[in-house]
This record gives C-alpha cells, structure tokens and sequence, in this order.
C-alpha cells in the first residue's frame, strides 16, 4: 500500500476538512438563537476533531496505533450526525 505524502492527501481527510468548512460557512449560522452558542461550541469542536485525528492517525508509525485515531474520527463525524438530528 502506497503511502500518502501528506495527511492532506488523504481523501478522508479532505472529506472531513470540506464538511468543517460547510459546517463553519453554512449551519452554524443558522442554528436556533437558543442553541447556537452551544450547538456551535459542539459542532465545531467535534468537526475539528474529526480532521486532527485523521491528522494525528496519518502520523503513527504502525497501523493499529493510527486505527484508534481513525475510529475517534468517525466518532467525532458520528456526533456532528447526531447534534444534526437533534437540531
């Protein structure tokens, strides 16, 4: 397996990295004036955690090290699904 130059180059984190900037650009702004400071705090927090893990995982020099980063990515993803349903 070919290994990325960059974390940059990953297609996951790419992926997570444009959904930060919808989230950021796009919905938080648009959250309910009762929720947004906490909402946003949650939301933001969890999509930069996303792009870090991946970041962090990218870094570890054996596979099953970077998995766990990885897995607490797709945990940080799954919670920006679930303060959506929320909202």
């Amino acid at each position: 397996m070919d290994r990325s130059e960059t974390f940059e180059n990953l297609k996951c984190w790419q992926l997570a990295y444009e959904l930060k900037k919808s989230l950021k650009q796009e919905v938080v702004s648009k959250f309910p004036s009762t929720e947004k400071y906490e909402l946003r705090s949650q939301v933001v927090r969890a999509a930069r955690s996303a792009t870090a893990n991946i970041a962090e995982g990218w870094g570890r020099f054996h596979y099953l090290d970077s998995n766990k980063f990885y897995y607490n990515s797709r945990g940080s993803l799954a919670e920006i699904e679930h303060v959506g349903s929320e909202t």
